[in-house]
This record gives C-alpha cells, sequence and structure tokens, in this order.
C-alpha cells in the first residue's frame, strides 16, 4: 500500500486565512491513516475571546451533532446484541406512537393530520422517521422552537425530551423523505430503555472507555476548563438559531448543570479524542485488533439507506455542501456519486457538528480527518467543502 502524506502549507494558509479574516476564532485539522499514523496535526488561532490560549487537536469543543455518528453506531451494535430488528417500529417503546400522526400534505396547522404507522428505528437513524428540528422551517420544527424543544444540556432530561417529542405529530409520512431531525436524541432514549442505563454510562462503558476517549463526555470535569474554547456566533445567522446564544455561550457543563444526554448534540470532545472513533470505523470496527463493533454494525454504518440522494429527497445543499450524490446511512453520510463541487472519493463516510466542526473518513484512500472549531451555525462559510478539496489536493 502506497503510504499517504500531507502538504501541511496550504492547509495551514487555509486555517491561518479563516482566522485572519475573523470567521474563526481558532481551528485545528488532524488525519490519520489506517494504520494510525498522523498525517497531519495543525491548528491556527484562539481557543478563547481573549486569545490567550491557543486552539489545537486537545481542544475541549462542543462536537454537536457529530455526537449522532457515535450514538448511532452504539444503537446499531446493542440492536445487534440483544437481536432486535432494526426495522422494528417505535410503538414498542413509546406509548405516544401506538396512536401515530403525521401532517397531511401542504398542512397549513397541526389539525391537519392523518393516521399513520410509527416510525421504525431505521427510519429515526437515517432522518426519514418524520421528526424535525427546531431550526428546521416547517410547521413540526417551528412548535419545537415554540416548546422550547431544543435538546440543550440544561433542558428537561432525556426521557422528558423524548416523551414531549413524541406527543406531538410528526411532520410526514415515515420514510416519505429526509429531513435532518432530533432522531437521535430519541435513538438515545432508545439505548436507554433497552440497555436499562443511563446514556452517558452506556457509551462510556462500551465504546469511549474501550478507546480510551477520556476527553469525550457530556460533563467537563473542573481540572479540564483551561481547555475548554468559547462559542462563538455568526452575525447573520437565521433568528431561529438565536435560542441557542443564551444556552451555550456562558455553558460550562458542570455535571450538576448537565440533565439532558442528548444524543444528536450534547458531547465535548477533542480532534485527538474524535479521530479515535472515526479511526475504528476506517478499521471495520477494529481497535487494537479488539473487536468493538461487529462487522455488519460496521455495514449499516458505512452503506447508504437511502433510495435516492439527499438532493432528491430532502434538501439540495446542507452546511454549503452539495448533497447531489450524498446518501446517508445509518449513522452519517455516505458519498453514493462524487459531486464536482465536494473533492470526495465514493463511499466516503462523515458528518459535521453545529460549530462548522466537520469530520471525514475516506476508506478508498484509507485515512480519517477531523476539523474542529467553534463557529454556529455550521451554514455560516463553505468550509467543509473548502477543507475537503485542500486534503484532496494535498494528498500525495
Amino acid at each position: 500500500m502506497t503510504k499517504l502524506s500531507l502538504n501541511d502549507e496550504k492547509l495551514k494558509e487555509w486555517m491561518d486565512d479563516y482566522v485572519e479574516k475573523k470567521k474563526f476564532n481558532g481551528c485545528s485539522l488532524i488525519v490519520a491513516d489506517a494504520e494510525g499514523n498522523t498525517l497531519l496535526d495543525i491548528a491556527s488561532g484562539y481557543a478563547d475571546k481573549g486569545k490567550t490560549k491557543e486552539f489545537n487537536s486537545l481542544s475541549i469543543v462542543r462536537i454537536f451533532s457529530m455526537t449522532k455518528a457515535i450514538v448511532s453506531t452504539c444503537l446499531l451494535q446493542l440492536l445487534r446484541d440483544k437481536k432486535i430488528n432494526v426495522k422494528d417500529t417505535l410503538d414498542y417503546y413509546f406509548d405516544n406512537y401506538s396512536n401515530c400522526f403525521a401532517l397531511v400534505k401542504n398542512a397549513k396547522n397541526l389539525t391537519e393530520l392523518e393516521k399513520t404507522k410509527a416510525p421504525s428505528i431505521y427510519q429515526l437513524l437515517n432522518h426519514t422517521s418524520g421528526l424535525s428540528y427546531f431550526f428546521n422551517d416547517d410547521l413540526i420544527g417551528r412548535e419545537y422552537l415554540k416548546q422550547n424543544l431544543t435538546a440543550t444540556p440544561d433542558n428537561d432530561n432525556l426521557s422528558v425530551f423524548a416523551e414531549k417529542i413524541s406527543s406531538l405529530p410528526l411532520a410526514f409520512k415515515p420514510g416519505l423523505k429526509w429531513n435532518y431531525s432530533v432522531g437521535i436524541d430519541i435513538a438515545g432514549r432508545l439505548i436507554e430503555i433497552i440497555s436499562g442505563e443511563p446514556l452517558d454510562v452506556y457509551i462510556s462503558k462500551n465504546l469511549l472507555d474501550v478507546l480510551d476517549m477520556k476527553d469525550t463526555q457530556f460533563f467537563l470535569p473542573k481540572i479540564k476548563v483551561d481547555r475548554f474554547t468559547d462559542c462563538f456566533f455568526y452575525n447573520e445567522m437565521h433568528e431561529n438559531f438565536l435560542p441557542l446564544v443564551d444556552q451555550y455561550q456562558n455553558f460550562y457543563y458542570q455535571k450538576d448543570q448537565v440533565t439532558n444526554f442528548s444524543g444528536g448534540s450534547g458531547l465535548l470532545s477533542t480532534g485527538r479524542d474524535y479521530l479515535k472513533f472515526a479511526g475504528l470505523l476506517l478499521n471495520g470496527g477494529l481497535y487494537n485488533n479488539t473487536r468493538v463493533f461487529e462487522d455488519d454494525v460496521i455495514n449499516s454504518v458505512r452503506v447508504n439507506s437511502l433510495d435516492r440522494d439527499i438532493a432528491s429527497n430532502g434538501v439540495e445543499t446542507f452546511a454549503q455542501m452539495p448533497t447531489i450524490g450524498m446518501g446517508h446511512s445509518l449513522a452519517g453520510s455516505v458519498i453514493t456519486n462524487p459531486h464536482p463541487d465536494f473533492s470526495s472519493s465514493l463511499g466516503d463516510f462523515g458528518w459535521g457538528g453545529m460549530a462548522s466542526n466537520y469530520f471525514w473518513i475516506d476508506f478508498k484512500k484509507r485515512y480519517a480527518a477531523v476539523f474542529m472549531t467553534q463557529l454556529l451555525p455550521s451554514a455560516s462559510y463553505p468550509n467543509r467543502k473548502e477543507l475537503k478539496k485542500l486534503v484532496h489536493q494535498s494528498l500525495h
């Protein structure tokens, strides 16, 4: 196998440019090959508003939706262990879904409903369940916002959150289309119901401790506060995201503050820590010759689960990434037909977080990359597609 190497000059220049133009306060990029060799570990800027602490791959950040890949994969393994079919429907686990309703097509208000089958776990994981997000511009998303269903760390707990979400109608009949949603928060609650353990305990025992991901958790221990990065917000962000400002800019994730273990957005991590998880997936579920995830679980992570790409089944762009030729597995995005505007290999897997962070795994070229920063929301700049292009260009 040809050894990969990266030209860091242009990548560092790109990162410095984002910092110098005050787009990002700081950022880091770490890349490793399938053998675990670090090909690149570079950073730019600062972790704090006062610019006293340099940002690096050990800076602790809010990874937001990069939590989803971890929780989804853990649920898939749990289902396998318990011999539970991923096509099972949620009415078995949530009473509210035993009498399930969805908005009719082009509904004008929440009373225009039709009876429907409860979404399946499969649909929950690939965002075709009919659920929504508080920042989505649809009737149900706006209702989430109205009811403060933001899945933030101090907002109720996962059980209460799931109860409130499941009491509302679905935005559409399950399976009809792709709609980014709180589905992975519900998946996190499923882990709790099936395993009988709190989500933080389960993922620590079954993944984070195994990989020695000591900086990845729902809490921020006092001893690590000096590595915690400040949160920044794009000046022109849509008003739907404004509730996040109060929730995150001064929130320090002390253990007594965090009540909601959000399976979709709650974890803190570092670039170096998250790379261990990405490397596990790159190596087919093996870590130091120990099997953490079974082959069929990894297959569910890597293989597209949609019958069409997201562009024709949901939205044409996501966080300024084209979704033409982008599918979705049961844990994240999968490139089914590389688009010229988004440099990728066929089969690339990845996802990002609300604070403009992003990771991807190139199974063809056999490497994983993790980019961390802290600017909300993730659609502020086209940094994901710019970064992927530069990495692809610099590989030699």
